[in-house]
């Protein structure tokens, strides 16, 4: 694949702080692709971002673009001249990107249609709800046909429909062949829209992996709950050649097929030990984001 963006051993520490905002982060970024980041809040999600729209300068190492390319940002809570039209707006960023004439009014046009405000085109901004808001910052990122989309929590503080609208934006867009870099909280997002995932963990890149690799990892996991310790059946566990982890009262079993599955269970009625729980986990990036960050079994 192309790579439109390549992040090599990027630190960034800020005037006065005792530690690193990020720390030997590398990382890269393919035409075509959704990128889906994700951390805890102070994990150093808003600094990438920064450094990658030249916002700030890193401490040390570097970010290098394609030549050319053209990027877009859409932040988490877009600020705009409210007195302004929708278009009227449009047309002066579309400017301040080097489009005039036609071309500006076509693109314009366009970009309306694709985040369904053409009959808003020319309402005030002002009056515009919260979601259109979102929707014309998305609008005004892919003004100029930008290759490169960056996405702040694009989402945030909108009802479930509106996020289904800005996650169905986001499926549209990058069919268009452009690379987008999704950062959310709302990690079921992640795991629906993008292809690959980075988790950012005290200023580390802790995980950085293909959606569809963690997903072969993670779906065939299968969480069971016994009412007694369940060391007990750590032999009987490694008997049956299941790979399994125990958790206090908790087992999780990789590829548990159904043979083996009810050997376990004719093993444990034998035993005279309960199944309290039964839990498929499927894919659940909240596994991997677990994992990766050492927080699984750590009190909230």
């Amino acid at each position: 694949m192309e790579t439109l963006a390549q992040i090599e051993d990027l630190r960034k520490r800020y005037p006065g702080a005792s530690g690193w905002a990020l720390k030997d982060v590398s990382m890269s970024f393919q035409r075509g692709e959704v990128y889906g980041l994700v951390g805890e809040n102070g994990a150093g999600k808003t600094t990438l971002i920064r450094l990658i729209l030249g916002l700030l300068r890193p401490t040390s190492g570097r970010i290098q673009f394609q030549r050319g390319m053209r990027i877009g940002y859409v932040p988490e809570r877009p600020a705009f001249y409210t007195a302004f039209s929708v278009r009227e707006y449009l047309n002066v960023m579309g400017q301040t990107v080097g489009l005039g004439g036609r071309k500006l009014k076509g693109q314009v046009d366009e970009v309306l249609g694709v985040v369904d405000l053409t009959g808003k085109a020319g309402a005030k901004i002002g009056t515009l709800s919260r979601g259109m808001v979102q929707r014309l910052g998305i609008a005004q990122a892919i003004l100029g046909d930008s290759d490169f989309i960056v996405m702040d929590e694009p989402a945030a503080g909108l009802d479930p429909l509106g996020q289904k609208g800005i996650r169905d934006l986001i499926v549209f867009i990058n069919r268009q062949c452009k690379t987008i870099l999704f950062s959310s909280h709302y990690l079921a997002e992640i795991e629906r829209v993008c292809h690959r995932v980075g988790i950012l963990h005290k200023g580390r890149l802790a995980l950085d992996r293909n959606i569809e690799e963690l997903a072969r990892q993670h779906r065939e996991k299968t969480e069971i709950e016994l009412d007694v310790e369940a060391a007990v059946l750590e032999g009987d566990l490694s008997s049956l050649g299941l790979r399994f982890e125990i958790d206090g009262r908790k087992i999780r079993l990789d590829d548990l097929d159904d043979e083996r599955y009810f050997a376990l269970m004719r093993l444990m009625n034998q035993r005279g030990i309960r199944l309290f729980g039964l839990r498929h986990a499927g894919f659940l990036l909240e596994e991997a984001f677990l994992a990766a960050t050492g927080s699984r079994g750590k009190e909230e």
